[in-house]
């Protein structure tokens, strides 16, 4: 056998070699670009947890808020009634 039979076959497996290395090398680096991407997805995510978890706590303030505000207005118009009521029974000039 000559060169010519070696060399040939040489060059081939160099050159698959080479290719192989720099399809795994070029895998990896965009397995690192794709975890960092999902580290940021996974951030961006926690964050819009705590964020709707916030913005149910201030709906359920405010519910409780509404109830308080209710009650307060149905006290009033109690007290209103009961103060005409009582401007009545002593004919009192309650316009003041």
């Amino acid at each position: 056998m000559n060169t010519k039979d070696w060399l040939v076959p040489a060059i081939t497996v160099v050159f698959a070699a080479g290719v192989s290395f720099a399809s795994l090398d070029s895998a990896a680096q965009e397995t690192e670009d794709l975890s960092g991407r999902v580290t940021v997805l996974e951030s961006k995510s926690g964050k819009q947890a705590v964020i709707d978890f916030k913005i149910e706590g201030v709906e359920d303030r405010l519910d409780k808020m509404e109830d308080i505000v209710a009650k307060m207005l149905e006290m009033q118009q109690q007290q209103a009634i009961n103060q005409a009521a009582i401007c009545q029974a002593t004919n009192a000039n309650c316009s003041r």
